[in-house]
């Protein structure tokens, strides 16, 4: 392999995965133009698609049914997702920031690395999912209820609000808490949180305690 190939593929492990997907396809930006066309005037249906690298920014999907659909990298930033059905969707890489997926279904959907920073997640059904290294903060993710084998490990959660969530048996670890707001949730254990970390502004139920993110200790 040249010295030119080799640096070549040094800097593309630098790379985020997100910034190497290619743009979607001719495909792709068809079916979506397509769904935006008619969103107001019907529930869009679009189960098991590929929708790899979609555009669908600030768009109207309320009660949309994309099951086990690839949206992996796609840009949903900011649009209206309030009871979407995304169970066992690839969502890897997405950008989902500032949504309304207030009540949506994400059972068994993969959002590893998917920017959710600032959305709403109230109410979501997310038993099975996984969010590992995805990025929380800001995000509204109160009375969550099924949350079985939800992986959240290595997200980052800072200032994300956790209230009346039910979080047993949740994998946290290497989770960034810091300014997380737990009131009254119901679930989390100290074994739990002893796994990932917070700190001073962090909102804990009553005997609970977790480890600064500045000392580890």
């Amino acid at each position: 392999m040249t010295y030119t190939k080799l640096a070549l593929a040094a800097l593309a492990c630098l790379v985020p995965l997100g910034l190497l997907h290619a743009s979607p396809s001719p495909d792709v930006q068809k079916r979506v133009a397509e769904m935006v066309a008619v969103q107001f005037k019907t529930i869009l249906n679009c189960e098991r698609c590929d929708l790899a690298g979609a555009n669908f920014g600030g768009q109207f999907l309320r009660l949309a049914a994309f099951q086990g659909a690839n949206l992996k990298g796609a840009d949903v930033n900011g649009a209206e997702l309030t009871g979407i059905h995304l169970n066992r969707a690839n969502l890897d890489g997405a950008d989902l920031s500032r949504t309304n997926m207030a009540g949506a279904v994400l059972t068994g959907a993969s959002l590893r690395n998917a920017n959710l920073a600032y959305a709403r997640l109230d109410a979501v059904r997310m038993a099975g999912a996984d969010f590992t290294g995805a990025n929380l903060s800001g995000a509204n993710l109160r009375m969550l209820e099924y949350v079985e084998g939800t992986n959240f490990a290595g997200v980052t959660a800072r200032g994300t609000v956790f209230r009346h969530a039910y979080l047993s048996r949740v994998n946290i670890a290497g989770a960034d808490f810091s300014g997380a707001d737990f009131t009254r949730s119901k679930g989390l254990t100290n074994k739990q949180l002893a796994t990932a970390c917070g700190d001073e502004n962090t909102i804990l139920p009553p005997g609970l305690k977790i480890p600064s993110c500045k000392t580890g200790n």
